[in-house]
């Protein structure tokens, strides 16, 4: 016996029980993209949509970016844009179709995105005066309008998502704050005795290698034991430079600090690495949303840095077996205010590698934590101590199986 009779339309879904369901969920979740999930398969529930797409406002760049997977290349709002003006002063939602004039008023890059996201209704997500994000909704499936019903159902609970959000958002902000806290401190203490084992291994090691280069010229004669002797030298070569990695990073070198162009540094860091990114087939997409990309830095530590963070994004896509295409996305934005001389330049490096598992997270900053087959370790430990001197921040966010993205907060005066 079909559920329906013909011409008859499901009945809306119990608006009191949706309702505390919600509330419930609200009171559960604090993960912000759980929370996101759970908004959005809550919208569908009330009515079957083709897509729905949340923006947050991200406070390190004032942009609004997309929280959850798009079929298309992600994009940006920005708190200027007209579309994020109109939200604010009128404080209600947009319904595309019913209001061509308003969308033919918002820039052409707007329309864009609206089209590029098939949004038939847009939700401003307003907390104490400020936009905090934007919810993009698609055209119903069954093709039909929205009902009033239906739009008042979704308005109460973009409502109640609104402050869910701000919530979450604040909650990660800080448990942000305690890590960053936790992994000074621990790094300081590493630090401290990385420098002194170095200390301790690096005499015997000069006076074993000594003895081995001296011993192996009585070897000359025996091609066995002059390999041997070879490959012990190539041993404590191999020590040495462990141990000297130890030294940059417990007592890293002081800063030269001169006025730097950021763009054209990423361009000469990549053109070293130039014949192994086309070995690997490796694409690089380099944009920058801010013409003044100088700073005062150190002009070779910082390279190091991009150097070493390239190559590691490299060897992750090398090894990346999920099919999809290899591709190094490098940006250079503006980023939030530090005070009212200088703010934050955002540099990022985002891979379609292997990406990192959740529990590794928090120590690839450590050293000797390495999930590649060869490596010390100390790469990105190293990195960090040399962003840290330059009173900047840098911070790792991956998804396994899809990749990894770096992002590098450096001071700059303006």
């Amino acid at each position: 016996m079909p559920l329906f009779r013909k011409n008859e339309r499901p009945a809306q879904p119990n608006l009191e029980q949706l309702l505390s369901e919600f509330n419930q969920s609200l009171t559960l979740i604090v993960d912000k993209q759980l929370l996101i999930g759970n908004i959005a398969a809550k919208v569908k529930q009330i009515c079957p949509v083709e897509s729905i797409y949340i923006f947050l406002l991200d406070e390190n760049t004032g942009k609004y970016k997309q929280q959850n997977e798009a079929k298309n290349k992600p994009v940006t709002l920005t708190k200027r844009s007209r579309l994020t003006s109109w939200l604010s002063v009128n404080e209600k939602h947009l319904t595309v179709s019913e209001h061509p004039d308003i969308i033919a008023y918002f820039p052409p890059e707007e329309q864009e995105i609206v089209r590029q996201l098939g949004a038939e209704l847009i939700f401003p997500l307003k907390v104490m005066n400020q936009i905090n994000g934007t919810i993009f909704i698609g055209k119903k499936t069954d093709g039909t309008v929205f009902t009033p019903q239906e739009l008042k159902l979704l308005s109460i609970l973009i409502n109640q998502a609104t402050f869910a959000i701000e919530h979450a958002s604040l909650y990660e902000i800080q448990t942000e704050r305690l890590k960053k806290m936790y992994r000074t401190d621990r790094l300081a203490t590493l630090g401290e005795l990385a420098a002194g084992a170095a200390h301790e291994i690096r005499n015997p090691l000069t006076a074993i290698r000594s003895t081995i280069q001296y011993l192996s010229k009585d070897f000359n004669a025996d091609p066995t034991k002059k390999e041997m002797m070879d490959e012990l030298i190539s041993e404590v070569e191999r020590i040495n430079k462990i141990v000297q990695g130890l030294l940059s990073f417990a007592r890293p070198s002081e800063l030269n600090t001169s006025e730097v162009n950021i763009e054209q540094l990423i361009n000469q860091t990549l053109l070293l690495v130039t014949n192994t990114l086309r070995k690997q087939d490796i694409e690089v997409e380099f944009e920058y949303f801010t013409d003044n990309t100088t700073l005062q830095a150190d002009t070779e530590q910082l390279k190091q840095v991009f150097l070493n963070i390239i190559l590691n994004a490299v060897e992750a896509m090398s090894k990346n077996s999920s099919g999809h295409s290899r591709t190094l996305i490098i940006s250079i934005e503006k980023g939030a205010p530090i005070n009212t001389h200088s703010r934050y330049l955002i540099v990022s490096f985002e891979d379609t590698g292997k990406g990192i598992e959740q529990k590794d997270i928090e120590n690839v900053f450590n050293p000797f934590f390495t999930t590649k087959e060869e490596g010390t370790g100390l790469g990105l430990a190293i990195c960090y101590g040399i962003v840290k001197r330059h009173e900047g921040e840098i911070e790792v966010k991956s998804t396994p199986g899809k990749g990894t993205c770096i992002n590098i907060k450096l001071p700059q005066r303006i």
